[in-house]
């Protein structure tokens, strides 16, 4: 073990503290930025556009991986993946924006994707809802089959004693689902929906709750919006109802949307991909697109990658691992990993013992970069969110 040697984190506020311990010039600060290193990939290039990007990457300090056979042009298509710090980043942009094949474009598009900022605050039709600190959202299944508590909240009495559980531990949240999206479950019309979730949004409205309503059909989304709900959670992300995007936007509502590789009935029947997180995130985009051209507000959007939907035991932990990549939309990110089989398969538990073991799983996901939990045991979710708060804020000049 060597006295003089040790390894610093390339976190930019880290290495700013360790310039001031050592007396850097404050001018040399922006050297920071050399710390923080980052691999982004490049979609279906020409040989002639990867060639001239792998060539400038170099020239500025940097790397590009390419397909075999693309410097002989042997291939039609290639994607390409950089790997570089902020700084070399720059230089690469500036090198491109003078290049033919529509790499000034590209270089624009790059900046761009670079320079995106978080968005910090949902907007919703009540008021805006700050993001700055990990948001709790309480969940309320008015069902009589979802997997966990199924049941449980079916009857008026239940619910409200659900609903005042979540208002009294100072969640601001609610999200209030009348059909079961278990895998395998049977689905129900928009009326039976309708009904059995009418008086618990009623309630959570008159608690001063804002209300998300977890559905996927735009009739049910009409009705709970024009009652006042704030937010719509479509875990179909607006592929199984093509009237979902307008009716939100004609309300002003948030949304979340969800991945999923199919309907709960048939979802874990489909769980084979060629690139998982690749084709999760072109879906979530796509998601996301088709909200902003519906007119929905960007900074209306959530996006969850949809733990538990079509997804094998490790594909949901791939997630886990990699939520960050996911990142790079600015929208906020929500998880749902409560008390589900990712969890409960692992420690052999069943769903309702599993509150230890689901906290686990959502401390990383906020660690890896999620804005918003969605959980059954609140106040556990609450403890563990005033730990991730101080962790975030920690400062190294204290």
């Amino acid at each position: 073990m060597s006295r003089f040697l040790q390894l610093i984190s390339n976190d930019a506020e880290r290495l700013k503290y360790e310039f001031k311990r050592i007396g850097v010039d404050e001018y040399a600060f922006k050297m920071a930025g050399k710390g923080k290193s980052l691999n982004i990939k490049v979609k279906d290039l020409i040989p002639a556009q990867a060639n001239i990007i792998k060539q400038e990457s170099l020239a500025a300090g940097m790397d590009a991986a390419v397909s075999r056979g693309t410097v002989g042009c042997n291939v039609n298509k290639t994607d390409l993946l950089l790997m570089g710090n902020t700084i070399q980043y720059k230089r690469l942009i500036d090198r491109l924006k003078v290049q033919p094949y529509s790499l000034k474009l590209f270089a624009e598009e790059l900046f761009n994707f670079l320079d995106k900022k978080k968005n910090r605050m949902l907007v919703t039709p009540s008021g805006e809802l700050a993001l700055d600190e990990p948001e709790i959202m309480g969940i309320l299944n008015v069902t009589p089959d979802s997997f966990s508590d199924g049941g449980d909240y079916f009857l008026h009495t239940d619910y409200r004693r659900r609903i005042d559980e979540i208002k009294d531990a100072g969640v601001k949240v609610i999200d209030i689902g009348g059909e079961s999206s278990r895998p395998g479950s049977t689905p129900v019309d928009a009326e039976t929906e309708k009904e059995r979730i009418a008086g618990a949004v009623e309630y959570a409205l008159s608690s001063g709750l804002k209300v998300s309503v977890d559905t996927y059909k735009s009739a049910v989304a009409e009705d709970v919006l024009e009652k006042g709900a704030d937010i719509i959670n479509d875990i179909s992300g607006f592929k199984f109802d093509r009237d979902m995007p307008k009716v939100c936007a004609d309300y002003g509502a948030a949304v979340c949307l969800m991945h999923t590789s199919s309907t709960p009935d048939k979802m874990q029947q489909k769980t084979d991909y060629a690139n998982f997180l690749e084709e999760v995130k072109a879906y979530l985009f796509d998601s996301a697109e088709m909200a902003l051209k519906a007119g929905i507000k960007e900074e209306s959007i959530i996006l969850d990658p949809g733990f538990g939907f079509g997804k094998k035991l490790n594909d949901n932990y791939l997630l886990l691992k990699y939520l960050d990549e996911f990142k790079s939309t600015g929208m906020p990110i929500m998880i749902g990993v409560s008390r589900k089989s990712m969890i409960n398969r692992v420690v052999d538990k069943p769903p309702g013992e599993t509150a230890l073991a689901s906290k686990i799983a959502e401390t990383i996901a906020l660690v890896q970069g999620a804005d918003i939990v969605r959980t059954h045991d609140i106040s556990e979710t609450l403890d563990m969110v005033k730990i991730i708060r101080e962790y975030r804020k920690a400062d190294p000049d204290g």
